[in-house]
């Protein structure tokens, strides 16, 4: 029986090494994944909705930034999906303009609006990407992460757990034609896939034809391309709790 006992004991240390070396494992082959944050701004209900079954097919995660004063059935129904509700003011107002009363009506009251909702919001986006070290400074206080724009740089995961983060915009009018839009989502992509744990910031609006838009076709580009490369897509808010 004492043998019997041991050796029980010491099948289960065996499979507990295991299981605990294999989870080791996972977490550091996912610290070393490198992927893309992409996000929408301002308010397109429609045309993001429309896109539901377009992300899950590429198994994309993405963060709405919404102008609103309280959660509607899009963010309950977004965060069902596994998308993130992040916030971008009441009213798309530019807060360097603003005074210091503003920016919390704005950017900071809304906060308890939402979580009273059910709907934590974590993440900021600026409109304009009008920011400043002094406005980091006031919104990091209740945000985990700040959000700017028109810029690309690569970040470590770790660096999106507090503090600013820049990004870049697909928008069509950012680019004179399909190629050229091609080649500089490859040349970020390529990039991200030779580095370790790192990730590139992307941003539009709507999901259409508009200048201030990003087309379908661009879009599918973008999850396409990704998915191929193995790469993965992440919501600002899982990041911040990695």
């Amino acid at each position: 029986m004492k043998r019997k006992l041991l050796a029980g004991a010491a099948a289960f240390v065996i499979v507990a090494a295991v299981v605990l070396g294999g989870i080791k494992l996972y977490r550091i082959h996912q610290m070393n994944q490198s992927g893309i944050l992409l996000a929408f701004d301002d308010y397109s209900e429609d045309s993001w909705r429309a896109n539901f079954e377009l992300f899950s097919e590429y198994g994309a995660k993405v963060t709405f930034f919404v102008n609103l004063s309280e959660p509607t059935e899009f963010c309950y129904d977004a965060e069902k999906e596994g998308h993130e509700i992040g916030f971008h003011t009441v009213e798309h107002v530019n807060l360097k303009e603003a005074t210091e009363e503003a920016v919390y009506q704005q950017a900071i009251a809304p906060i308890e609006v939402f979580r009273k909702e059910g709907i934590e919001l974590t993440t900021f986006a600026y409109p304009y990407g009008a920011q400043t070290e002094q406005l980091d400074e006031m919104l990091l206080e209740h945000y985990n992460v700040v959000r700017g724009a028109y810029h690309l740089e690569l970040h470590g995961k770790h660096e999106l757990r507090k503090g600013f983060v820049d990004s870049m915009s697909l928008d069509n009018a950012n680019f004179d034609s399909q190629e050229a839009y091609e080649q500089k989502i490859m040349e970020v992509l390529n990039e991200l896939k030779g580095g370790k744990g790192r990730v590139a910031a992307f941003y539009s609006h709507v999901i259409g034809d508009g200048e201030w838009c990003i087309s379908t076709d661009r879009l599918e580009f973008l999850l396409r391309k990704a998915k191929e490369m193995g790469l993965q897509f992440y919501t600002f808010q899982e990041l911040q709790y990695w």
